[in-house]
């Protein structure tokens, strides 16, 4: 079930501390505040997971702050868009605009190897009117003992050089929760020269835990690959546990699959 708060309902207001401590006394029913920000403002949703065939649409509309509560019975309840739904596919990071009308090419390199590369990628995006790029510091490997890119270590000219050639969001895949604490660390020390999509790449579109930490975040949003050897149905359930935990600015990395015939 979907609660949809009242447009002018803010966090830290009474009405909202009273409805938090009433959903928290429903047996059965964990909740999750999600917020949504338009163009204008920030809508504020609450969602209900659990036992919710037991509560009442009229009793849950009646509580303070909620304006519309919706029973959502079908799959992908947050990125799916269902019937009388008419919240927006796209968002924007960093100045840029994503979403079903534009497009956006993410020209760079597969892993970073020197800061001359790296340069020169730039310099021919900037040249080619490009403002996103990828750039592969960790990178897995099906071989130990291939190069598996330079890590945080290299995260500083990548940041510089993008700020310099006017890249306004680089996609970078991470392998571990600890990648996000480098990324946030190196985007400080250089002074925030650019953004950055996180990349979960088709080896982890399973991992779970993975996918979990990165959709607490909320100041990246997320590429996902399709993951390889898995069902289509199987690689949107990974998109959903990204929106589940609060990251609904997720981009689906389209690649090949197999069908549940194999």
């Amino acid at each position: 079930m979907i609660l949809i708060l009242d447009t002018d309902l803010t966090e830290e207001s009474p009405t909202f501390q009273a409805l938090v401590q009433h959903l928290r006394g429903l047996e059965g029913i964990e909740h999750r505040v999600h917020r949504v920000q338009g163009a204008e403002q920030t809508l504020r949703e609450i969602y209900l997971i659990g036992n919710t065939k037991a509560l009442n649409i009229a009793d849950m509309e009646a509580l303070p702050g909620v304006a519309k509560a919706i029973r959502v019975s079908r799959e992908y309840r947050v990125l799916g868009r269902h019937a009388g739904d008419a919240r927006p596919s796209g968002f924007d990071y960093h100045g840029v605009h994503f979403g079903q009308d534009n497009l956006h090419i993410f020209a760079g390199l597969c892993a970073v190897d020197t800061r001359e590369h790296v340069e020169a990628m730039m310099r021919a995006l900037k040249d080619n009117g490009q403002v996103c790029t990828r750039m592969g510091a960790y990178k897995p490997r099906t071989s130990p003992y291939a190069f598996q890119g330079h890590g945080a270590a290299c995260l500083p000219y990548v940041f510089e050089l993008a700020g310099k050639y006017g890249i306004q969001v680089i996609a970078m895949e991470i392998l571990h929760e600890a990648h996000m604490d480098e990324i946030r660390k190196a985007l400080a020390e250089t002074g925030h020269p650019t953004g950055v999509m996180l990349q979960i790449g088709t080896r982890n579109t399973q991992n779970f835990e993975l996918l979990k930490a990165v959709g607490r975040q909320r100041e990246f949003p997320v590429l996902l690959k399709r993951g390889f050897g898995i069902t289509l149905e199987e690689s949107l359930n990974a998109a959903e546990y990204l929106a589940s935990e609060g990251n609904d600015r997720v981009i689906f990395g389209l690649r090949g699959m197999k069908s549940n015939l194999g």
